[in-house]
Order: C-alpha cells, then structure tokens, then sequence
C-alpha cells in the first residue's frame, strides 16, 4: 500500500514537472515568436509627437515590423491604424486622447515584409498632417499588426501596438535672442553681448552697441541657445553717433548648425543656411522676415569696413 502510495506521488511530481516545462516552453515560444512594432520607444509602446501646426509639408515617422527570432521563410506582415483602441486605452489608462481627424494621417504602404533569416521589415513611414490638426489637443493613434504570414507567430496587441501621442501645441511667439551667447570676428568679445542687450540707442561711445574694428568681411554672431521652429523677423539697429556706412553691403545667415567657416562664400556653400543680402546701410532697423528654422545668426560684411551693431532682434517661435 506504502509503495503504491510513493509510486502515485512519484507519477504525480513527474506529470507536474512535465506540464510546468511544457507551459514553461509555450510561454518562451510565444516569447521567441512575438511580433513586435519598431523603433521601440524605451520601455513604452507610447511615443510622443510634438508638431507645429503651421507646417504644410506632411510629418514622416519611420515604423517596422520585428520578430525575436528570424524564421527559414518570408513573413509578410500587414500593419492598420485602429482607431477602436482609442477609447479601449482611454479606460485603461484614464486618459482622454482623442481620435485623429480622416484624412490627417495615413501609412506609406500597409505591407511591410520580413525578410528569410532577417528579424526586421523593411520600413514604411507614418505620415500625419499637423495643419489638419487642432492646436493643444493631445491625440492617439494606434498603428497594430494586423496580421502575418506565418502560422507560428504570436499576435500579443501588448507588443505589437504603437501608440503615437501626437500634439500641435499653440506656437509660443517672443524674443529669442536678447542676452544670449554672442561673439564677433574680431575685437573685445567681451563686449559681444552689447549686440544683443536689448539697448537698440546706437551711441557706441555709451557703450550703446559693439564694433569689430575693419578687416575682410567681419562679422558679428548669436547663438540662441536651441534651434526655433520658426525665426520670424530681425530687427537689426544701426550705430546712431556716426559710421552708419560702414554696415552695408551685408548677409544676413541663419542656421541650424553652427557656421563651418568664416567667409563670406563658406556660408553661401553651406547646405541648409539661409541667406538674406542688404546694399544699403543697415537702418534704424532694417526688417527681415526669414520665416525660417533655426540658432545661430551672423550679420557679416562683404567689405572691409569695420562692422558695427547697436543691436539685432530676433523674433518668432520659442523652441
């Protein structure tokens, strides 16, 4: 009866063990055969989206399919935007993201393919239109696999879901520019920053702006301290107690990135900058409208008169 007894125990533990294993290989299997949606945002199937309203040109988001474990065969993979799982993560979450407007957002192509041996699609691109947005409502829009080509991958909505939360935020408009970082070809840098000090008076004897002294095309730069989304209007002030010709015949540049050289002509060649040409003498101001991105700008001569600046004002949007 005792052996009996040990004999069923002994059944029982082997029969416990053998369905733990099996579970325990299910779950790894299902693990190793996930699908999933990239790039991978951190930890998060969320990422958010920042965009400016104003912007015609479509936003382009790169997005692909990803698997654990490459496969011997191609899997082709189907990707939808579902608007259904809105209101689901809605509840989940306790939030109150809206659903996208028709027509704001698309996929480039909804069929994405792994490829034999490989463990990532090819990409496609999330194409949202933020001039159809409205401005300073949070957004979601779920992009999900909706379907493979192979048997034996697992479709979890855990991971194979990416949420975009997507804003159009009111544009902050101010001065971008006043008591940041500037510095000039040549002269006292220490008085650089009486370029941009907010005094726009013009009397250098005052103190009332900065000269760089004469040389071949000088010039005189600030660095706003983040790239703006949009620079709207440069105010640039001319000297007001004498020498207002010598600032002429002058670029305005605006970049994202900082200048590669100090010519004239390496900013002409530089891809990306924009470039704004005044003959006469700078005013009190001149008025630029550039409506363009970016952080640095130099005011620069094609002479060799010393440059002077009572002061340049840059407005538009806060990054």
């Amino acid at each position: 009866m005792k052996t009996k007894l040990v004999l069923c125990m002994g059944i029982l533990i082997v029969s416990s063990i053998s369905i733990f294993l099996s579970c325990k290989k299910q779950t790894t299997n299902e693990k190793l055969n996930g699908i999933y949606i990239v790039p991978l945002a951190g930890s998060s199937a969320t990422e958010n989206k920042t965009l400016l309203s104003f912007v015609t040109i479509p936003y382009k988001f790169p997005i692909a399919a990803a698997i654990s474990t490459a496969l011997t065969s191609n899997v082709e993979v189907t990707l939808a935007v579902d608007n259904g799982m809105v209101a689901t993560f809605n509840a989940a979450q306790n939030t109150r993201y809206a659903v996208m407007p028709a027509g704001s957002y698309s996929l480039e192509t909804t069929n994405v393919t792994i490829p034999t041996g490989a463990i990532a699609s090819n990409q496609t691109n999330v194409v949202v239109k933020a001039n159809m947005l409205t401005t300073d409502v949070a957004y979601l829009l779920p992009v999900k696999v909706a379907s493979t080509s192979a048997n034996n991958i697992t479709l979890n909505s855990a991971i194979a879901t990416k949420y975009y939360i997507v804003r159009a935020p009111t544009p902050v408009i101010g001065n971008l520019s006043t008591g940041k970082a500037a510095s000039m070809s040549k002269g006292n840098q220490a008085n650089a920053g009486r370029g941009n000090d907010g005094i726009t008076g013009g009397n250098l004897g005052a103190g009332q702006g900065v000269e760089t002294g004469a040389g071949n095309e000088e010039f005189w730069q600030v660095d706003l301290g983040a790239i703006s989304p949009r620079i709207d209007q440069i105010d640039i002030w001319n000297r007001t107690d004498c020498c207002n010709l010598r600032t002429a015949k002058f670029y305005v540049f605006i970049s994202d990135v900082p200048f590669t050289g100090v010519s004239v002509a390496s900013s002409l060649a530089q891809p990306g900058v924009y470039k704004y040409y005044q003959d006469a003498p700078a005013g009190l101001p001149s008025i630029i409208l550039p409506a363009v991105s970016g952080r640095y700008i130099r005011l620069q001569n094609t002479t060799t008169e010393s440059l002077t600046l009572a002061e340049l004002t840059a407005t538009g949007i806060k990054p």
